[in-house]
């Protein structure tokens, strides 16, 4: 089910005792997150409302929970976070499957326990799996993609009464990877900036919302491939200068060739090549348009001198900016 069936199965009162809710976009898990705590009143939310971090708690403790009754109240609510033991190196005592079992074919009637999976990556092998997905109401949160993110975050501005400007879209949609929790995240600033008269606009984007590692490295390899080595070095020490590490960057910019060269050799979709690639379509929808302007045998070349880089950061003591200095001026 998605958050809107869920949402009709709140309004009839029509819940199971167990959910799971399976998906890689964070503002949708907290959505459902919220709904589910607001079923508790907020005089009863101390007694009859519990929150367990299984990379931190313990199993047995989110058992004791969820077996007891509600402290005068129709109804307990049991969030469960990282229930790493549902993955193929999380572990779970015979003791604490065993009960876990029990409960799951035998739930206290009032209770309601939610485990947010999220983007866990769980094994649907296990015993213990089989059985949490077979006794619970599974609630899909899966990412937006670029159009559904676009109209999501219009709605919310259209709901307060606000306008964006066609490019300030576009631009915050690059400037967050199209990622609908990240572009979320960034409204409140991008509000409170235009509370005046409720217009967003180009110039609003670009001063409040930062530009993803991922996102300001397309610019920097854009740089690179169109032999703008004065623009090119000027991102890379800007990202070392705000902290990044040349390491990390480095990996970063690698990804970015690589991916490119992976796109140029596919066929499909955005979203056929993102779900094989393991990528946001928007990236790939980025990508296409950035191969137009590319050459094949420089992108494998910047490919590999990326590769002898990070073997030279890994093995010497060389400044990283004289490396990459090296890199564009060879390439260009």
């Amino acid at each position: 089910m998605n958050l809107q069936q869920l949402q009709q199965q709140i309004q009839n009162d029509a819940l199971a005792n167990f959910y799971v809710v399976i998906g890689d976009e964070p503002a949708l898990s907290q959505r459902a997150h919220s709904a589910f705590k607001a079923l508790i009143q907020p005089e009863d939310v101390e007694m009859n409302y519990s929150q367990f971090d299984l990379a931190v708690q313990g199993v047995d403790e989110l058992l004791n929970d969820a077996m007891s009754m509600p402290f005068f109240g129709n109804r307990r609510v049991i969030i469960v976070q990282n229930p790493e033991f549902l993955t193929a190196k999380g572990k779970i005592s015979d003791h604490d499957q065993k009960s876990l079992l029990q409960l799951l074919a035998q739930p206290v009637t009032e209770n309601i326990v939610v485990f947010l999976i999220n983007d866990l990556k769980i094994d649907k092998r296990k015993k213990v799996t089989k059985a949490i997905l077979q006794a619970a109401e599974t609630v899909d949160v899966p990412a937006l993609n670029e159009q559904q993110a676009r109209q999501a975050i219009t709605q919310q501005l259209q709901q307060r009464a606000y306008q964006i400007d066609a490019d300030a879209m576009q631009e915050l949609l690059v400037r967050t990877n199209a990622q609908y929790s990240a572009m979320q995240n960034e409204l409140p600033k991008l509000v409170a900036y235009a509370t005046q008269h409720k217009h967003i606009s180009l110039e609003a984007v670009s001063a409040l919302v930062p530009k993803t590692l991922t996102a300001t490295v397309f610019d920097l390899v854009d740089a690179v491939m169109t032999q703008r080595v004065k623009q090119a070095l000027t991102i890379y020490r800007a990202l070392l200068q705000n902290g990044e590490p040349a390491l990390r960057i480095n990996a970063v910019l690698t990804g970015q060739f690589r991916l490119l060269l992976q796109i140029a050799g596919m066929t499909g979709t955005d979203q056929d090549i993102g779900k094989a690639l393991g990528v946001h379509p928007y990236r790939v929808k980025l990508a296409k348009g950035m191969l137009k302007k590319y050459a094949l045998p420089a992108l494998r070349a910047g490919y590999l001198g990326m590769v002898a880089i990070e073997i030279k950061l890994k093995s010497t003591t060389q400044d990283p900016e004289m490396l990459f200095e090296r890199f564009i001026l060879k390439t260009a």
